[in-house]
C-alpha cells in the first residue's frame, strides 16, 4: 500500500482514470508528486516517456524505475560541466533520451530481487544495472551503480515499480579495454595488455576483464611492466607473439562474455579467455574461488592470523565494475593459469 501518497493531484491528462492511490501508474505518481521529481517529470516528457510509463509494458512484465530527486539532478548537473543548468540539459534531446531510458528497467522488480550484482533484466537502453548492499549500523544501504542510494524502495505502482535514488545513473560509454589503460592503479597490467597486442584480437563485443592492482605487483616483487617482461616472457620471442607466455598471461586477464559476479554458474565452471586453450576455472559456493587448485597465496584470517588458501578471491569493494564491453572485477593475487614464476 502506498499510504504515503499526498491527496491532491495536477495532471494534463484524463484525471478520471485517478480513482484512488493504488490505482496510479509510474508517471501518475511522477505528476501527482511533482514537488519532489518535477524535473524528472519534464525529461520524461522531453524524451517522450511519460505515455509509455502510463501504460503496461507490452513487452514484459511491467517496469521499475529508478527515480532522482529534483535535487539529485541538480547535483548532477554542479558536477557536469557541459549543462549550464538545467534548460541546459533538457534542450540536449539526445542525451536526455537516453537518460531517462537508462534509468528504466523493462521488467518489474522488487528490492527482495536485486542481486549483490548486475540485475538479470535490462534497462530500455539495453543496458545492466548493478546494486550492491551495504550495512549502516541497523540499516541495510542498497547502492545502485554504486553512485546513487536507494531512498523509498518499492513504491508500487499499476504497472510497475519506482525505487528512489539519491543521485542520477550514467549509461557507460567506455570500453573495459579504455577503462583499463586509464587507471593509474592498474598501469602495470595496462600496459602488459598493450604491449602484448591483446586489443588486436578484441573481436568480442562483450568481455570481462579481471584485473589485479598494481600493489598485488608489488607485493610479488613486480614493480614495473619491464619487470614483469624480465619474470615471465619468452626470450627472443616478440611480445605480441600469440606463443609468448607474456602475450598468454595478459590475453588470459580477458573472459569471453559479459560476466557480473551473480553471472557465473553454480559449482565449478571453466570460462575460455583469450589466451588459446587456457581457460579460467571458477567455483561458486558459499564464496567464489577463481582458479583453485592452481597455486598457494597467502592471505590474513578474521584473527589476524596468516593463513595459506589454493585459490584467488575477488575484492568484492572493486568488483562488478561497470563498462560498455562488460564487467571489470579486481582480485587479491596474480591470475595465471599455472603456478606463477617466483624470483
Amino acid at each position: 500500500m502506498l499510504s504515503a501518497f499526498i491527496s491532491s493531484c495536477e495532471s494534463v491528462h484524463n484525471e478520471s482514470n485517478w480513482v484512488n492511490e493504488n490505482s496510479l501508474s509510474i508517471s501518475q505518481y511522477i505528476e501527482k508528486n511533482r514537488e519532489e521529481y518535477s524535473k524528472f517529470h519534464k525529461l520524461m516528457a522531453e524524451s517522450k516517456m511519460l505515455n509509455t510509463l502510463y501504460a503496461y509494458n507490452p513487452y514484459g512484465n511491467d517496469y521499475t524505475l529508478f527515480l532522482p530527486t529534483n535535487e539529485a539532478i541538480d547535483n548532477f548537473i554542479v558536477q557536469n560541466q557541459k549543462y549550464a543548468g538545467f534548460e541546459e540539459l533538457i534542450s540536449d534531446t539526445g542525451f536526455i533520451k537516453t537518460f531517462v531510458r537508462y534509468h528504466t528497467i523493462n521488467n518489474k522488480l522488487h528490492t527482495d530481487e536485486f542481486p549483490d550484482g548486475a540485475l538479470i533484466f535490462k534497462t530500455l537502453t539495453g543496458d545492466r544495472i548493478v546494486t550492491r548492499f551495504y550495512t549502516d549500523g541497523n540499516n541495510q544501504i542498497i547502492k545502485v551503480n554504486n553512485v546513487a542510494s536507494v531512498t523509498k524502495p518499492n513504491l508500487e505502482l499499476t504497472n510497475g515499480y519506482i525505487h528512489v535514488i539519491s543521485g542520477v545513473l550514467q549509461k557507460t560509454e567506455i570500453s573495459g579495454y579504455d577503462w583499463l589503460q586509464q587507471q593509474e592503479g592498474y598501469s602495470i597490467l595496462a600496459e602488459a595488455v598493450r604491449l602484448s597486442g591483446v586489443k588486436s584480437r578484441l573481436w568480442w563485443d562483450k568481455y570481462t576483464i579481471i584485473a589485479e592492482h598494481d600493489s598485488v605487483y608489488r607485493k610479488n616483487g613486480i614493480h614495473t611492466v619491464d619487470d614483469l617482461v624480465a619474470r615471465i616472457a619468452t626470450p627472443g620471442m616478440q611480445l605480441s607473439n600469440r606463443n609468448n607466455v607474456f602475450h598468454l598471461f595478459a590475453a588470459y586477464h580477458f573472459v569471453g562474455n559479459e560476466y557480473y559476479l551473480n553471472d557465473f554458474n553454480w559449482g565449478i565452471d571453466d570460462y575460455t579467455t583469450l589466451a588459446t586453450g587456457k581457460p579460467l576455472t571458477i567455483d561458486v559456493g558459499v564464496e567464489i574461488k577463481i582458479n583453485p587448485g592452481i597455486d598457494t597465496y597467502t592471505t590474513v584470517s578474521s584473527t589476524g592470523e596468516s593463513v595459506l588458501i589454493n585459490y584467488i578471491r575477488p575484492n568484492w569493494e572493486n568488483c562488478n565494475i561497470i563498462t560498455r564491453t562488460g564487467a571489470i572485477h579486481t582480485i587479491s593475487d596474480l591470475l595465471f593459469y599455472e603456478p606463477f614464476p617466483k624470483k
